[in-house]
């Protein structure tokens, strides 16, 4: 068995777990001793137009890390594995990101390309599944990873810079509901973007992410976030939510307590990327999964320490 603490900075959130890690014969055994937990600090803000982090990202990252710090210290993690995405990939001062990163945990963060962050993403929301031809969906802050495969490892992997930070920034959003010709131009830049990705040859469609995670909780007339949960979603129902989501200004959002505050600005954008997943897909209906990009990276780093 190995404990492993586990750290995926994205382009919106920050996200820790801590976790036992345990292999059989049967498979890998992940056993939660702390539950996710999730900072919204917007690594990415301004990015896709500077190519910088901001000094004030910066200095959210170093609240955040000195509050992981402690919970890492005090369960006694054997090892730290920390995984930065498509914010810091674009950043041209990474350097500065992985300097404080190192000071305050002493590890240096690995900055993952588009496939590995695909990769470790499938690997984790569909472990133990096989047969149909998979396409998992991870909807981020700067990139989305499609990725597709018949067992527990992709055989395609791509991604796009379609984040619903990017888009939100990229066609400015604002708080209120989104113009007819903002949403037009947003759609047709979105829809070009997939045109790589094979989605309606996929058998079964899965996504993951915060975004996907309020819509499909909406679906269901849900009021607060349920931690490991699977939701099997209609089709047809999820691109009703991603339009009622579109017509929302933050205020209205105000009375949707399943949206957090530092989400209302992008949610719209993250609606919007997953319509048109939805309307590209001949499935009647998506399964939600709560795994993440982290479960991937706490697994891949306990098969590493077991070998």
């Amino acid at each position: 068995m190995v404990r492993v603490a586990g750290i995926d900075c994205g382009t919106n959130s920050i996200k820790m777990e801590i976790a036992d890690v345990s292999f059989s014969p049967s498979g890998p055994k992940i056993e939660m001793l702390v539950p996710r937990k999730v900072w919204t600090i917007r690594m990415g803000e301004g990015v896709d137009k500077t190519h910088l982090l901001s000094f004030f990202a910066l200095k959210r990252l170093r609240v955040a890390l000195e509050n992981f710090k402690e919970e890492i210290l005090s369960f006694e993690a054997e090892q730290i594995r920390f995984v930065a995405t498509s914010a810091v990939r674009d950043a041209k001062n990474s350097d500065e990101f992985e300097r404080i990163v190192e000071e305050i945990l002493g590890v240096r963060p690995q900055i993952l390309t588009g496939k590995e962050e695909g990769r470790l993403g499938f690997e984790a929301a569909c472990l133990g599944m096989s047969g149909k031809r998979k396409l998992l969906v991870d909807l981020g802050g700067g990139s989305t990873e499609f990725s597709m495969g018949e067992g527990e490892v992709p055989s395609f992997v791509r991604s796009l810079d379609i984040g619903c930070v990017r888009i939100a920034e990229k066609f400015e959003f604002g708080s209120e509901p989104l113009s007819i010709e903002k949403r037009k131009r947003a759609e047709a830049f979105v829809e070009d973007k997939m045109e790589e990705v094979p989605i309606s040859s996929a058998r079964r469609l899965i996504g993951i992410s915060g975004s996907i995670a309020i819509v499909s909780f909406m679906a269901i007339g849900g009021k607060e976030f349920i931690p490991s949960t699977k939701l099997e979603i209609e089709r047809g129902k999820g691109i009703e939510i991603c339009e009622k989501l579109m017509k929302m200004s933050e205020e209205e959002m105000e009375g949707y307590p399943i949206i957090p505050p530092l989400r209302r600005k992008v949610i719209r954008a993250g609606a919007l990327i997953w319509k048109q997943v939805l309307i590209s897909s001949p499935l009647s209906s998506y399964l939600f999964s709560d795994a993440a990009l982290l479960d991937g990276v706490i697994l891949d780093e306990a098969r590493k320490l077991e070998c």
